[in-house]
């Protein structure tokens, strides 16, 4: 029980702070680049659509799951992409959910494309009270505490990619919208109110084609938020271009994944986080997966294989 109390308290905290990890985390960043950059719009060269779930520090009493949908494709003449992403994020007795429609003008540059992204949509949070158990009643969220609310929100990202190459910067929540939820955690704070915060995301890819058959790939993605910043590191080898295997390392985690292209079309993708502080000696680390879907609506020619 005291588990679950310190748990639910830190998150709340973390929720009405503007902690850095207000967004969902993903391991499979480097198969849904969208997630994080809406500048990659576009830039599969066809309607690409996936399906993701995430259970983190699974086992553990009001830990965060995620489940989200993207789906976007190029237009007929391949200079603009348009994408629309949901989200659903749970922790403790916080659930939000994200809607936000991509669109990313894409331009020629060398033997890629520079595109130039912006999102924008709404966010509801809801908060239910009734499932935070007090470890002290001076820490009792009064009764004229906002439970729910919807918002504005705005990214924007530039990204490149070549046939073996990408690489991104994307800052979400530009506008860093006000929550204007006033509880006895930052009744004090001077303006009493919390706010979505800005993130930054840096991602960047290569892909060495050593053989016919074998491929080897290396990505990276730097978070900044809060004057806070964390990077996770990931290289794997692709398979007959069927099959990647690959690790990824994380100042919290070690991540093994693997993608599968189950056709031309169908892909799945699998990661597992093994953590390395403390907190995974309760858990049973986290999992997430993927299913992706591509259409070639246009019949158009597409880069075969794709690496990213």
């Amino acid at each position: 029980m005291m588990k679950k109390i310190l748990l639910i308290s830190l998150l709340l905290v973390l929720a009405l702070r503007g902690f850095s990890q207000q967004d969902p985390q993903y391991s499979l960043y480097m198969f849904n680049p969208i997630g994080v950059n809406p500048g990659y719009a576009g830039s599969r060269e066809v309607l690409s659509a996936v399906l993701l779930h995430r259970s983190q520090w699974i086992g553990l009493d009001g830990a965060p799951t995620t489940q989200a949908f993207s789906i976007n494709m190029p237009l007929k003449n391949k200079k603009m992409g348009i994408g629309l992403q949901f989200t659903n994020d749970k922790i403790g007795p916080n659930t939000s959910q994200t809607i936000k429609g991509t669109y990313a003008y894409r331009l020629k540059l060398g033997n890629g494309k520079l595109a130039l992204g912006l999102s924008g949509g709404v966010f509801n949070y809801h908060y239910d009270w009734s499932k935070i158990e007090y470890k002290q009643q001076d820490d009792v969220i009064p009764t004229y505490a906002s439970e729910s609310f919807t918002l504005p929100t705005f990214d924007f990202g530039l990204y490149y990619n070549t046939k073996t190459f990408y690489a991104g910067v994307s800052i979400e929540n530009l506008n860093e919208a006000q929550y204007n939820l006033v509880t006895s955690f930052n009744a004090n704070d001077g303006n009493g109110s919390s706010k979505k915060v800005s993130h930054i995301y840096a991602t960047a890819g290569k892909a060495f084609i050593l053989t016919e058959n074998l491929v080897l790939k290396a990505s990276a993605m730097l978070r900044f938020a809060n004057s806070e910043a964390s990077i996770d590191l990931n290289v794997g080898l692709l398979l007959k271009n069927r099959i990647y295997f690959g690790t990824s390392i994380r100042s919290n985690a070690l991540i093994l994944l693997t993608e599968i292209n189950i056709t031309k079309k169908l892909r799945l993708g699998v990661a597992y986080d093994i953590g390395t502080t403390e907190l995974s000696k309760t858990t049973g680390g986290s999992l997430e997966i993927f299913l992706g879907y591509d259409v070639n609506l246009f019949k158009s020619k597409v880069i075969s294989p794709r690496y990213f």
